[in-house]
């Protein structure tokens, strides 16, 4: 862990002596390592370049092991002509360094990107030892956007389109104004690896035209570092998530890149290992990922899928055949959580990520459909109803209608994370798009205040009891979520769900919800020993205020005011229907029926 300045205060406040003693030693460190880095900035020596491509020349390094190590990148490579005309606007863009990122809308960033700066906000990071930095304030900057803008998941693209000189004048001024370990952009190895995923792509697809070119050394030698940091500060924690494993598959191309050395060889074996640990670790067995959200699994599964192609190039065997099988359970799963729209609902956080874009750069972040073809299918399109019970999820489908339905843990084995206060909600769908929905996430550090609202129980489509959330939601840290609920399934059909949850005081929710061919129906239990104030929340689709029809005996419905998270950074109006009235003690039944209306 790393730990600055203000934040050794903070534990000393809260923890005393001991923390503080480990925060004002971890401060030390750091001072002293950026003295270091200063006085001797982190360089490759004469020879060593050469002596970690082993003997291969650097484009047929990019043009071999590379390759093979990224089958998405040549297939990208080989058809990218084909999409010419769909991808050129986006091209344009890039070139003009207009930038659309996390909600940013289109912004013209100048003919000399800083890359350390919010370009949202105006915050710009200082040229810090990455251990010192604080990366969250209280003005509304989001360290996502230089984080996002520098994973340069846009330069395969690029590459892809001839425009080596644009690429080029990129990577050099980026490499000018990042020292290795200094700034904003060394401060998650998440980041690094994802950036050295997408600069080797970049380079493996114009490697004759880049080698030519004086910045292909310097570019090599980073790639060179970047492997080393990765390897070096790696996210592990013991309950690992996408950060670690984003580490472990980053590395591979790098591997593969310098894999005529005993170091490109190690770095490969190692991340082959490490992989299928992850999968034991971090994939529940039904092949959900463990981070409580739909987004993140699909980052996962992309991560899977491009490490597993990675390995299987680099290490052949290095899996057993249950690591095979939990993977298709992965893509399984995104096949059937699809809604007839083609879009994922957003049960969880998203924030957008990605790997190893390429053509999907700038694509609607919602369609997971990609993850077949990354893996060299067809996108497959769900039959029926599924269940899957470790992750807590249940879709129902009867004709043209779509439900999923939230019963699961807080994800990452009981600490929380990415996962929501959306015990027993649900999504709801026709052929005609959908019509109740998830909200989304909206942001993260930049508004704390909006961070806990899009995670809170009356931006779900559940039921509130006395107030209460489900799972307290703290503001000193926003993505630790402790598991009050325990909500467990009780039935499960191909027509019908009943759960339960545990998460409001001396108070248990529970919903059984049917779909039939016209309508969902379903049945609130709430029970307590005393009266409890409830309140009802379904939020409606953007313009789906009169595509739903929703009917409860002794409950009246009434549009408020919601809002609807599509994209990280970017939220829009809606209407959310709400009833209120006060339980009865004992057993409290409420039936409902919400349906598209004809």
């Amino acid at each position: 862990m790393r730990v600055g300045y203000r934040q050794g205060l903070a534990l000393w406040r809260r923890a005393g002596t001991k923390a503080a003693l480990r925060g004002a030693a971890a401060l030390g460190q750091g001072v002293a390592r950026e003295a270091r880095l200063r006085a001797r900035p982190l360089r490759i020596r004469p020879g060593e370049l050469d002596a970690a491509l082993g003997g291969t020349t650097p484009v047929e390094a990019l043009r071999g092991p590379v390759l093979l190590a990224m089958p998405t990148v040549a297939r990208f490579e080989s058809q990218v002509t084909d999409c010419y005309k769909e991808l050129q606007p986006r091209v344009d863009a890039l070139l003009e360094h207009r930038f659309d990122l996390l909600g940013s809308g289109p912004t013209d960033l100048g003919p000399k990107i800083d890359w350390s700066r919010d370009f949202k906000s105006g915050r710009r990071w200082p040229m810090r030892q990455s251990s010192l930095l604080r990366v969250s304030y209280d003005d509304g900057s989001d360290v996502k956007v230089p984080w996002e803008l520098s994973r340069f998941q846009h330069l395969p693209l690029l590459a892809a389109t001839g425009q080596v000189d644009e690429v080029g004048a990129q990577l050099d001024r980026w490499l000018a104004a990042n020292p290795v370990e200094l700034g904003v952009n060394w401060t998650t190895t998440m980041d690094v690896a994802i950036r050295a995923a997408n600069w080797v792509a970049a380079l493996a697809i114009s490697a004759e035209a880049a080698a030519r070119e004086p910045w292909f050394e310097r570019t090599l030698e980073s790639l060179l570092l970047h492997g080393r940091f990765i390897r070096s500060h790696l996210e592990w924690s013991e309950a690992r998530g996408n950060h670690y494993l984003s580490n472990v598959v980053g590395l591979l191309p790098v591997a593969a890149l310098f894999f005529g050395s005993r170091e490109g060889r190690d770095w490969a074996h190692w991340a082959a290992g490490q992989l299928v640990s992850e999968m034991e670790h971090q994939v529940r067995p039904d092949g959900t990922a463990h981070e409580a959200s739909t987004s993140y699994h699909r980052l996962v599964t992309e991560l899977f899928v491009c490490g597993t192609q990675a390995a299987d190039a680099l290490v052949p065997g290095f899996a057993p055949d249950s690591y095979r099988e939990r993977l298709d359970l992965m893509l399984a799963f995104a096949r059937d959580y699809t809604r007839p729209d083609g879009l994922a609902p957003q049960i969880g956080d998203s924030d957008d990520g990605r790997f190893l874009p390429l053509e999907d750069y700038g694509a609607d972040p919602r369609d997971h459909r990609h993850l077949f073809l990354q893996a060299g299918r067809s996108p497959e399109q769900a039959a029926g109803s599924a269940a899957y019970p470790d992750g807590g999820y249940f879709v129902l489908r009867n004709g043209s209608l779509y439900a999923i339905v939230r019963c699961g843990d807080v994800g990452r084995h009981g600490r929380g994370g990415h996962g929501h206060n959306d015990q027993l909600s649900f999504e709801l769908a026709d052929a005609h798009g959908p019509l109740i929905v998830d909200p989304g996430t909206f942001v993260y550090t930049s508004d704390p205040v909006e961070r806990n609202r899009f995670r809170s129980t009356a931006f779900h489509g559940t039921l509130r009891v006395g107030g209460h959330e489900q799972n307290e939601l703290r503001t000193d840290d926003l993505f630790s979520m402790n598991d009050r609920t325990r909500a467990e399934a009780i039935s499960w059909d191909a027509s019908s769900f009943e759960g339960r949850h545990h998460g409001f005081p001396n108070a248990t929710h529970t919903r059984r919800v049917e779909l039939g061919d016209r309508e969902l129906r379903i049945r609130d239990t709430v029970t307590s020993s005393e009266p409890q104030e409830l309140q009802w929340t379904f939020p409606l689709a953007p313009g789906a205020e009169d595509r739903v029809e929703i009917s409860a005996e002794g409950l009246e419905f009434h549009q408020e005011p919601g809002w609807y998270s599509p994209l990280y950074g970017v939220r829009q109006p809606v209407t959310f229907l709400r009833a209120r009235r006060r339980s009865r003690p004992g057993d409290d039944v409420t039936a409902l029926t919400i349906g598209p209306r004809t």
